[in-house]
């Protein structure tokens, strides 16, 4: 008898701990992302929230948009559109993931690193993020961007 209260107990507690339940608290996200004034499709967007404080350790899981053929995109951290963790967050865009559409082409700065702006994810509004990348200033910017796109296509004929 005493067992099956331990188990009970045991059960209950689990049973408020929740399965699979997020860390953070989401709210929708969505977006466009322009370079000089035209969307940039196919593109990754990631957004990844920021500590408070410098020395605060980690405040959110990344969320992540896939931009569409018009550069639309809407943001998923623990499922495909559930939005961004609330909070203020930096945003990042990357080159397409996945097989690169033959037609792509981005003369823009694109980086998995340099962050493109900062936001602050609020919840009970909607929250639009229009992104608007950098043209390639420059030789080294633009070699680059180069080296990230023959990449991309090399991946993909691998």
């Amino acid at each position: 008898m005493k067992r099956f209260a331990e188990v009970g107990c045991l059960l209950a507690c689990v049973g408020l701990m929740g399965c699979g339940g997020s860390e953070f608290t989401v709210a929708k996200t969505k977006g466009t992302v322009m370079c000089d004034g035209k969307p940039v499709p196919y593109v990754t967007v990631y957004v990844q929230p920021l500590p408070k404080e410098k020395k605060q350790g980690i405040v959110g899981k990344q969320g992540i948009g896939y931009a569409d053929p018009g550069g639309n995109f809407i943001v998923g951290t623990y499922d495909t559109a559930d939005g961004a963790v609330i909070g203020k967050s930096r945003v990042l865009v990357g080159p397409p993931m996945g097989e690169v559409p033959s037609d792509f082409k981005c003369e823009c700065v694109l980086s998995e690193v340099e962050p493109v702006m900062e936001v602050e994810i609020v919840s009970g509004k909607p929250n639009v993020l229009e992104i608007q990348l950098k043209k390639a200033a420059n030789d080294f910017e633009r070699q680059k961007q180069q080296k990230v796109m023959a990449k991309l296509k090399a991946e993909q004929d691998d």
